[in-house]
């Protein structure tokens, strides 16, 4: 097991490197396993992780084998990799890392530079286990952007584009219109896809990119009112839930559904460190919120946050932490900072910088190397509640402790797509 997690973590000080010619390669060596089953593709700045486990809820509810490969993960690497909602257990994950690595060495070997990322050789771990699961169906969730992220060797039955907004600006590009490009690269010849609410200048960019693509496009615009009820709560999740029904409705020639098993999956959808209540009192809520589309969905939830509440926040660069404290040091009795042991963490003095200064007697540093002795003493005041977010890491330690167990040690990757 150490011999593999030494490889993953040599992968990840690598960092990413985006294109297709890699992922091309390799999936060819494995006998293009992503052929084998239809797939649904799924992109978006925010909301593809919801609609993908809507989707999954959604059909397995109605019987269907399905799998469905998301990143990051909250605490185990087998997160990333479900097949009707079993995470792939690390043997498993060990066997085919192992059984990729030749192949990706021998890349290497052929040409500097070709060895395949860790966010790629995940990718290609989940094509071959849904393969060998011989599911009925797979939802792959892009790790990043879309039209170079090493899920898009795919062509789906449908791709799916949740929403639009500034992330990844330095690698996606800073206008809406760029980033609308690079997500809707998913889109292919002649297969339809499902948009969600997005803003003007995407939807222009996504519709001449279908029109290119003779790609049947269906835009959603209902109100809330008009969306599908889901267990997870926020109107964006009803909106997400709009998306996966229509995803259904659409594929129903090829995937029979019935309308009951429909509303059956959308209440029992599984979505660890979204809007997750950990503990009714004190209330403890654990949301991985971490760029500005994600701030305008914490505001609507946190209006329905009727207890004083404190605030843990860990963030990955300064740009992504702006938002969330501009929007939480007014509301929060106290805001604690940590600083997770990843290099883009932002460190206490950073966060602290972007405070106003009005609200700076509200902050302290977390001790994160004792985060378990923080949870216990906050879960001593009952009268105040508290908000963990801003970053996937905080949220599976968190969750860790909660379950009375520390992190794998693949959980020092699960910042990486």
């Amino acid at each position: 097991m150490k011999t593999f997690l030494d490889y993953l973590y040599k992968l990840r000080n690598q960092g990413s490197s985006f294109g297709l010619e890699r992922m091309r390669i390799l999936v060819d060596r494995l006998n293009n396993p992503q052929n084998s089953y239809p797939v649904i593709h799924v992109a978006g700045t925010n909301g593809k992780g919801s609609v993908c486990a809507m989707l999954h809820s959604m059909y397995q509810s109605n019987g269907y084998k399905v799998g469905l490969f998301s990143s990051p993960h909250l605490i185990e690497l087998g997160e990333r990799i479900q097949v009707n909602g079993e995470n792939m257990p690390m043997p498993e994950i060990e066997n085919m890392v192992l059984r990729i690595q030749p192949i990706a060495e021998e890349m290497e070997g052929e040409k500097k530079g070709m060895h395949p990322t860790f966010f790629e050789i995940m990718t290609a771990v989940a094509f071959l286990r849904f393969q060998e699961s011989k599911v009925d169906l797979a939802i792959l969730e892009t790790g990043l952007g879309g039209r170079l992220d090493s899920t898009n060797v795919v062509t789906p039955e449908l791709s799916i584009i949740t929403s639009i907004s500034l992330d990844h600006c330095e690698i996606l590009g800073h206008r809406i219109s760029d980033i609308a490009r690079e997500k809707g690269g998913i889109i292919k010849n002649e297969v339809p896809v499902v948009t969600g609410w997005l803003p003007l200048e995407a939807n222009q960019e996504i519709k001449k990119i279908s029109k290119e693509k003779n790609a049947n496009l269906k835009d959603l615009n209902l109100s809330t009112e008009q969306c599908p009820e889901t267990n997870l709560v926020g109107n964006y999740q009803r909106r997400n839930a709009a998306l996966a029904s229509t995803a259904v409705e659409l594929l129903k020639t090829k995937f029979a559904v019935s309308h009951e098993d429909n509303k059956k999956g959308l209440k029992r959808v599984v979505l660890p460190g979204r809007w997750q209540k950990l503990r009714e009192s004190p209330k403890i809520i654990l949301d991985a919120c971490h760029n500005q589309g994600g701030v305008e969905c914490l505001k609507e939830n946190l209006e329905a946050f009727q207890t004083p509440f404190k605030v843990w926040l860990a963030a990955m660069g300064g740009d992504r932490a702006f938002d969330l404290i501009r929007l939480l040091a007014p509301l929060a009795k106290e805001l604690v900072y940590f600083t997770p042991e990843l290099p883009r963490a932002c460190d206490f003095e950073q966060m602290l910088a972007l405070t106003p200064e009005p609200f700076h007697s509200k902050v302290r540093r977390g001790n994160w190397k004792d985060i378990d002795l923080e949870l216990q003493e906050a879960e001593k005041n009952k009268e105040e509640g508290l908000l963990v977010t801003g970053s996937i890491y905080l949220v599976g330690q968190v969750l860790s402790v909660q379950e009375n167990h520390f992190l794998p040690a693949s959980s020092s990757l699960q910042d990486y797509v």
